[in-house]
């Protein structure tokens, strides 16, 4: 069989932005109905022998837990998403967690089955789902989040309906150069700050591709790394606090501290310094960088990496379709321009 695995959230979110001047005659904002459902219909176009589900997010447990954990230990500074502040969301993302039980509603239907479960995300679920399916059948996620890109497969793609782009594995590892898996080490050194994951500091996607691509794994890389800088580190000793003070006084040229949530446990802060006097020549900042934020790194893997071990996940059914249900929530929601199309639901 053929699925198509939609990540709601993601669908619906920029859905309420890309309309957020919509609204009906009761000044009720219709942007996200108005996308989703746009979206869908030139989806069901595209691939219209595929069977669909709709993921809609729950929070992550296990995530919250590690990174809780990790505040705990001193290794990041706030939690997992810690930094969405929900007095500081933007209208359109309001209005959309508003209209999300009416969306769920106006898709139900359409005979279109959806699942949430309370502990995990979205990616969870879809992750879960192609792990059963990607064997003996051909899967393709709907979404722009780039963590997705740890799930191409044989027989799982990614499509952004946005910007009309199908990934496959082929075409994204020849682009690429690295395979699905090591992007999830990519993600790790990188971070993620929409997610409020940490990473390195100073380290972007194109160091992280570079290092991961020489090494293969970042533990790997790590492995190597520490063979590499270990006598040094034996002969300039991480430093204790008066010492260290001093390093954290270093500033950029324009008056920024050099090496920033940097902390004394860390290792090879002996090795830092040492650079900064001259001691040491011929090895970059980000090479330091990295080896001092080992623990982060580990904790940020695990973060990044989706969960793909759902059980008991139920098949994916269509339901019967309720036509007059369905023209009735369009009328209200004030997409009168896509009943025509409806049919594509019967």
């Amino acid at each position: 069989m053929k699925y198509l695995l939609i990540d709601g959230n993601n669908l619906g979110i920029r859905s309420a932005f890309a309309n957020s001047e919509l609204k009906n005659k009761d000044d009720i904002p219709t942007g996200a109905h108005y996308g989703v459902f746009n979206s869908l219909i030139s989806l069901k176009e595209k691939f219209p022998d595929y069977q669909i589900l709709f993921a809609w997010d729950g929070k992550s447990k296990r995530r919250i837990t590690e990174a809780s954990a990790g505040v705990n230990a001193g290794i990041i500074k706030s939690g997992y998403k810690e930094n969405r502040k929900k007095d500081e969301q933007p209208k359109p993302l309001i209005d959309f967690y508003t209209q999300l039980p009416y969306l769920k509603k106006g898709i139900d239907q359409t005979g279109i089955p959806q699942i949430q479960y309370p502990e995990y995300e979205t990616d969870d679920v879809i992750a879960s789902y192609c792990k059963l399916l990607r064997s003996d059948n051909e899967v393709v996620c709907v979404t722009s989040d780039f963590d997705y890109l740890q799930l191409l497969n044989d027989n799982v793609s990614i499509y952004d309906g946005m910007k009309q782009l199908l990934t496959t594995k082929k075409n994204w590892e020849e682009e690429n150069g690295i395979t699905p898996d090591q992007y999830i080490d990519v993600g790790a050194l990188e971070g993620d700050s929409g997610d409020n994951i940490f990473g390195v500091y100073g380290v972007g996607e194109k160091t992280a591709m570079e290092l991961i691509k020489e090494h293969k794994t970042y533990k790997n890389m790590y492995n190597n790394l520490h063979k590499l800088y270990e006598p040094l580190r034996q002969q300039y000793p991480d430093l204790k606090q008066e010492d260290f003070i001093r390093l954290q006084n270093i500033k950029t040229k324009s008056d920024k501290p050099k090496y920033p949530e940097i902390d004394v446990n860390m290792p090879y802060t002996g090795v830092t310094l040492a650079v900064e006097d001259k001691k040491i020549k011929d090895i970059k900042k980000s090479i330091l960088m990295v080896l001092m934020f080992e623990k982060r790194v580990d904790l940020a893997y695990s973060l990044k990496k989706m969960d793909c071990d759902i059980p008991d996940l139920p098949p994916i059914i269509n339901k019967p379709v309720n036509k007059d249900r369905l023209k009735e929530y369009f009328e209200y929601f004030d997409m009168e321009s896509l009943v025509a199309r409806l049919d594509l639901f019967l």
